[in-house]
């Protein structure tokens, strides 16, 4: 029922052929903004956002805006901020640009300047801003973990400790 053949035949008008990328061509320059529920291949030039499932920026592409999707592998250049589930820099990638994803790729070679910052996966971003039953929201404690008891813990010596944020 909620397969990725249905969600590809969806997206192909029904057929069970699979569906091609959308190209912008190495000679096309496009100003504006691009949407597809499907793939996109860039060769040529890009200026406005794109949102689809998966990007994909060649090396002799080049794209100045933010960039939403699942997976976006870049091999070109691109300006601006991505936000993708699956971040690819190729060998030849020119990156200038805030990163927001949930892995990050960097091939020997590639030039990346900016920001980057993990997205943790769906589940986890709608668990940690949720309160626990006692009231309290969770914090992050800096070392990848998160405190959200409030709760006096043991000490190693047998005494009473109060949980203090940052530490864990």
């Amino acid at each position: 029922m909620f397969s990725k053949a249905n969600k590809a035949a969806k997206r192909s008008g029904g057929s069970d052929r699979p569906v091609m990328p959308s190209i912008i061509s190495a000679n096309l320059r496009i100003t504006g903004n691009l949407e597809s529920e499907g793939d996109i291949q860039i060769d040529g030039v890009v200026e406005g956002d794109i949102k689809s499932e998966s990007l994909t920026v060649s090396d002799s592409a080049t794209v100045r805006g933010a960039i939403d999707a699942e997976t976006v592998t870049i091999a070109g250049s691109v300006t601006g901020q991505i936000k993708a589930k699956s971040v690819t820099l190729m060998r030849t990638a020119r990156v200038i640009a805030d990163v927001l994803q949930e892995t990050l790729s960097i091939e020997t070679g590639a030039y990346f300047e900016g920001n980057t910052r993990r997205l943790a996966p769906e589940t986890q971003r709608k668990l940690e801003h949720q309160p626990n039953p006692n009231g309290a929201l969770p914090v992050k404690n800096g070392l990848g973990g998160t405190v959200t008891s409030t709760a006096p813990l043991p000490a190693a010596n047998g005494t009473d400790n109060t949980a203090v944020a940052g530490r864990a």
